[in-house]
Parts: C-alpha cells; sequence; structure tokens
C-alpha cells in the first residue's frame, strides 16, 4: 500500500496551510465519532445532522476546498485505524484480502481525483467512506451493506397478494426482516461484472454468513432482477436465475425515474422497447435466505475444489 503515513502527513500540512486551526476547532476523531454512532440499520448514505453541521461548519470557516481536503484526510485515518476496526468484525479472509485491495484504490484517489469529489452528495464517495468505516465490505461483484432491513411498505407495491406471500416468506423462512446483508453494485466494479464472478462473489457473502450467525441472508432491489429482461435482456438474466433457481425469492416493487434512467442508458434496445411503450423497468426486491444461500455455496464450493 501507498505510503499512508505520509500522505496523512502531506494532507494535515495542505489543511493547516489554509487554516491551522481547522483540525483543532474540528478534530478529525470527533467527526469519525459521529459516524461510530450512527444506527446500524442506516443506510451507507446517511448523514446525521451532527455531521451536516460539522460540515458546514468547515466550509463556511475556510471553504469547500478545505472540506474537501478534510474528507480525503477522513478517509487516509479510517484506513490507517483498520486493524483496531477490524477486530470488532468477522470478515473471513477471502474478504480481507479485497478490503487492502480497496483500500489501495481509495489511496490512490486521494492523491488523484478532482476537486469535488470528497462531498456527500457523491455516491462513489459515500460509498469509499462507508468501505473505510467497515460499513461496507466488498465481496467482489458487488459490495455488501452490513447491517441492513427489509422496509415493509415496499412489499405492498405489488399488492396485497404479495405482501401476504412475501409476509408468510420472511415469517417462515427467514424469521423477520432484519438483520440482512444489502448488495449495492459500485460502477466501479465493472470488470466483475459477469455470472462467473457473482457466483464467486455470492461465495464470500456465504463465507460471512458462516461467520454471523444472527444475520437472516441477503437482499438488493433492482431492475435488474425483473422477469421481463430474460427475452428483452438475456444477458442478465443471471442476476436474477442464479439466485431464484436456488431458493431466492423476488417481489415486485415497482417503477421510478431512476429505475427507468438506468435500464435504458446503456441499451439501445431497451431505449427503443421503453419509447414504443413496449418496456416499462420493474423494480424488484430479490432475497435469498440464509439457509438457501449457505446451501448454495457449499455445492459452489464443492464444484471449485
Amino acid at each position: 500500500m501507498h505510503n499512508i503515513e505520509n500522505i496523512h502527513k502531506t494532507l494535515t500540512k495542505d489543511i493547516a496551510a489554509i487554516d491551522s486551526g481547522l483540525l483543532k476547532e474540528f478534530p478529525i476523531e470527533v467527526y469519525i465519532e459521529f459516524f461510530d454512532r450512527i444506527a446500524p440499520f442506516h443506510g451507507y448514505r446517511y448523514i446525521s445532522d451532527e455531521i451536516v453541521s460539522y460540515c458546514q461548519g468547515i466550509a463556511l470557516k475556510s471553504g469547500k476546498h478545505s472540506l474537501d481536503l478534510y474528507h480525503r484526510l477522513v478517509l487516509v485515518s479510517l484506513i490507517n485505524s483498520y486493524r483496531d476496526r477490524k477486530k470488532q468484525q468477522r470478515i473471513p479472509a477471502s474478504i480481507q484480502r479485497l478490503i487492502l485491495q480497496e483500500f489501495d484504490r481509495v489511496i490512490k484517489g486521494v492523491q488523484k481525483n478532482r476537486e469535488g469529489f470528497y462531498f456527500h452528495e457523491n455516491d462513489l464517495f459515500a460509498k469509499d467512506l462507508g468501505l473505510c468505516r467497515l460499513k461496507l465490505l466488498p465481496c467482489g461483484s458487488e459490495l455488501v451493506d452490513l447491517q441492513s432491513g427489509i422496509p415493509r411498505r415496499t412489499l405492498l407495491q405489488g399488492g396485497i397478494s404479495q405482501f401476504l406471500s412475501a409476509a408468510f416468506f420472511f415469517i417462515a423462512k427467514t424469521k423477520g426482516f432484519k438483520p440482512y446483508y444489502e448488495s449495492h453494485w459500485d460502477r466501479r466494479l465493472i470488470k466483475f461484472f459477469s455470472e462467473n464472478e457473482y457466483n464467486f462473489c455470492y461465495a464470500r457473502i456465504a463465507d460471512l454468513l458462516r461467520n454471523n450467525p444472527e444475520i437472516s441472508g441477503m437482499f438488493s432491489a433492482s431492475w435488474w432482477f425483473d422477469p421481463q429482461l430474460e427475452i428483452i435482456s438475456p444477458e442478465l438474466a443471471f442476476l436474477r436465475t442464479v439466485p431464484e433457481d436456488n431458493g431466492a425469492k423476488i417481489f415486485r416493487i415497482g417503477t421510478d425515474p431512476y429505475a427507468v434512467s438506468d435500464a435504458i442508458k446503456f441499451s439501445s434496445k431497451r431505449k427503443e422497447l421503453y419509447d414504443s411503450g413496449r418496456y416499462r423497468p420493474q423494480v424488484y426486491l430479490l432475497v435469498w435466505s440464509r439457509k438457501d444461500m449457505l446451501h448454495w455455496a457449499m455445492h459452489f464450493n464443492a464444484e471449485m475444489d
């Protein structure tokens, strides 16, 4: 990994050159503690009022450039404390290696990313912060939020019949609506976007489940799980069919502008079908229970041996 101590010193000096008292008035340790106090079931993008107030104070006192540098220093400080933070988690070796690779990428970015990248409004920064906090873990094709839950209201989007079916599934199969792992895609992981790489990703999530018996399974919500794609974009069908063929369940949530934009952005075929009214992207919730995912992983690992 890059010389993190030198990078820490350089950022500290750069901030002091703008405002010598900034880090005393707004200690990095206090800012990190604000994140540590956030309730675990909040998503990785959640920021509390005290965090918002801290950021506003830094920007008002020393400018947005200082806030950008400050957040770079926050990431470096979190990476520096990884050994201590790791002790609070039960992280399998298969994922620890990926964490170090992600830290290396983050450190490179701290030195070269554009001005303005390190603001909370930027989802890529939010993901990097989540990784450095160990709120998110890299599993290959996806990032995994270690503490999440499934809002019951989302299941009502598919009507009362789906809600009753989902309620039975969650009560009988997974014993509740939380805690779950929630997976998130990061466009910087595009090199891992294949059925084979997703299988390895699922195997790593299963490793996490073995180490953390209190977790009920994993879930994700996306237009990727829409059954329509089996005909419209069959190259994406594995994202749904592999988990579904091995016990996972899908539940329709509905559509939203983001899903529509994302679904038609990179496919002329999907855009043409959407423009002609023959395709309306639908978001589905995919839930894979702990028992079924571990059963799949047992057979997958046996085939890999």
